[in-house]
Formats: structure tokens, C-alpha cells, sequence
């Protein structure tokens, strides 16, 4: 069986067993330790990549971005989402073609010093004089 089907098939299992992801409340820090102590008989690798996908998904950082609890596997508070964390959340939400804020500083020029290196450069063929 593939490593992706493999995967799928762990995502399902931990799905149907743990309301915690079902419900995509914010996880509790070291979360995939548990995880693999209690789904010992699969691949501990393919656990922590499904961890890894299901804290990328636009649900999951909603609700890490709104803050609170952190949840263990059996739904019980285990430590907050810090103002850090929360942050980092609604940063990853933003749309990746989206203009990030960016501090304000003295206009540059356009072209850049990349640009300006460039044409110094002799072009291939042609010896500097």
C-alpha cells in the first residue's frame, strides 16, 4: 500500500476515534506523541505527517486563531494557545498572493541592486574595455 493511502487510512482512523480532530479544536502541544503511543500499530512517521496536514487545514487555524484551550486526546484542557501562536494562525489564513504588511521604510528602488549588478556585468561574448 502506498505511503499516501497509508496515510489516508491513519487520517480516517484517527477521525473516527478522537472528537478532538473531528471537531478541529486547538491540540494540545506534543499531541503526536500520544498519538503514537495509543496507534502503535502504525507507522509513527505516517501519524506525525497526518498530525502535520490536519494543522495546515483552514478549519484547524480558524480555530487555533480564535485562541483558548488546547485539547489532549480525550477532550480535556491541556494548557492555552499563546497570543504568539494565535498570530502565527491568522498569518498562515491569509491568502499567499495576498500583500503582507510590511513595515515602512524609505522607497527603494525599483529595480533593485539585483537588477543594478546585473547590468555591470559584461554580457557573454562581449570583454570589458
Amino acid at each position: 500500500m502506498s505511503k499516501k493511502k497509508q496515510t489516508e487510512m491513519i487520517a480516517d482512523h484517527i477521525y473516527g476515534k478522537f472528537d478532538v480532530f473531528r471537531q478541529f479544536r486547538p491540540l494540545a502541544l506534543g499531541i503526536h506523541e500520544s498519538l503514537i503511543a495509543a496507534l502503535s500499530q502504525f507507522d509513527p512517521a505516517l501519524i506525525s505527517r497526518v498530525v502535520a496536514n490536519h494543522c495546515r487545514k483552514p478549519r484547524y487555524l480558524k480555530s487555533l486563531a480564535r485562541g483558548g484551550k488546547r485539547f489532549d486526546l480525550n477532550g480535556k484542557p491541556q494548557g492555552e494557545v499563546s497570543a504568539e501562536e494565535k498570530r502565527a494562525a491568522e498569518l498562515q489564513m491569509q491568502p499567499k498572493n495576498a500583500p503582507a504588511a510590511e513595515p515602512e521604510t524609505a522607497p527603494v528602488d525599483a529595480a533593485g541592486p539585483v537588477a543594478v549588478e546585473a547590468a555591470a556585468q559584461p554580457q557573454d561574448g562581449q570583454a570589458e574595455s
